[in-house]
């Protein structure tokens, strides 16, 4: 397992367009793309909250189906540097590294408040 370097991270674009055109491709409407969009941005507390407390409670299925839920929603709408973060995050967890998964949630945490922008701002653009 290979992690990546904060700054091999950085280089990641917080919203991959060509994902997210591609995305909107499979889609072929974009009232339905701006939807799927706004879904996962308004979704975010809810997955963080049961991310957070599945780590303080160590229940590694739930922890791992919760940040599953992240990473593939975050995969789907090209969020691609928060993808990462996440599949980091999953290895952890797998191992039973809940003190260092649970150190990377203020990353995680910020990466996912920078995306939202990033993705509300790509909606309007081409909403």
């Amino acid at each position: 397992m290979r992690v990546v370097t904060v700054p091999e991270r950085e280089e990641l674009p917080l919203v991959d367009r060509q994902i997210l055109a591609l995305l909107g491709d499979h889609i072929d409407n974009p009232t339905a793309l701006k939807s799927f969009v706004l879904d996962f941005v308004n979704a975010w507390d809810d997955r963080y909250l049961r991310l957070t407390t599945d780590l303080e409670d160590h229940s590694g299925v739930a922890a791992v189906d919760a940040i599953l839920s992240i990473k593939t929603t975050a995969t789907m709408v090209g969020a691609s540097r928060l993808a990462d973060l996440a599949a980091d995050l999953e290895n952890l967890i797998r191992v039973d590294e809940y003190p260092a998964a649970a150190a990377l949630l203020p990353r995680l945490h910020s990466c996912a408040l920078q995306t939202i922008e990033a993705l509300l701002r790509e909606a309007e653009t081409n909403g």
